[in-house]
């Protein structure tokens, strides 16, 4: 092998590496900001929590067992806030998923721009029912894609309400008594409804 050759291999094995290094970094990097998030949306809904059963207590009503009380948490501005902030301030503008399951605890997964999963694969130790399942959509419209219509529709037995975060007082609502709708709220207003029915692929506006 000539010395040109052996240069040029060296300085192309250099810029692989490099490549690959800050590769790495970014990942950890995203990985560190995933969990934050996690974290974040977890203490906000301990602490919302905690509030709420203290209430009750103050009025006279003994809380021995929070797995009895109906959720009082999940659908409030604050906490739909809070989880708007963790997908699009402290991660890159990813999708982040919150399972509220029938014991109140909170379950916390992020995904990509676009997708986060929960379908066949809820999280490990939730219990049936799913008092609520909370998505965003980072790119800032509340809709329910046909992907998630088909998880609602799976889950719908076992899934009491289900919301989409799209902004700031932009998101939709959607309710196991009524399963083939999607309120969808606008700066706090009912602005549409989205509908379906069994053989439609994706949901029609109105």
């Amino acid at each position: 092998m000539s010395k040109s050759s052996e240069w040029h291999r060296k300085e192309t094995e250099g810029k692989e590496d490099d490549g690959y290094d800050m590769y790495l970094a970014e990942q950890q990097e995203l990985e560190y900001f995933r969990e934050k998030a996690e974290q974040y949306i977890l203490e906000k809904h301990r602490e919302m929590f905690a509030l709420e059963v203290k209430a009750l207590e103050n009025i006279g009503i003994n809380v021995e067992d929070t797995t009895t009380l109906p959720e009082m948490v999940y659908d409030t501005k604050e906490f739909l806030e809070a989880i708007w902030h963790a997908s699009t301030e402290i991660l890159p503008a990813l999708e982040v998923q919150v399972v509220i399951d029938g014991k109140n605890d909170c379950y916390v997964t992020t995904g990509s721009s676009g997708y986060v999963e929960f379908g066949m694969k809820p999280p490990i130790g939730m219990q049936l029912p799913v008092r609520c399942w909370i998505h965003t959509h980072p790119f800032g419209s509340a809709y329910f894609s046909g992907t998630d219509i088909r998880t609602v529709s799976i889950w719908e037995a076992e899934m009491i309400d289900a919301i989409v975060v799209g902004g700031i007082g932009h998101y939709g609502l959607w309710n196991q008594d009524q399963p083939k709708q999607l309120e969808i709220y606008r700066d706090f207003e009912l602005e549409k409804v989205q509908k379906w029915g069994y053989n439609e692929k994706y949901g029609e506006e109105e």
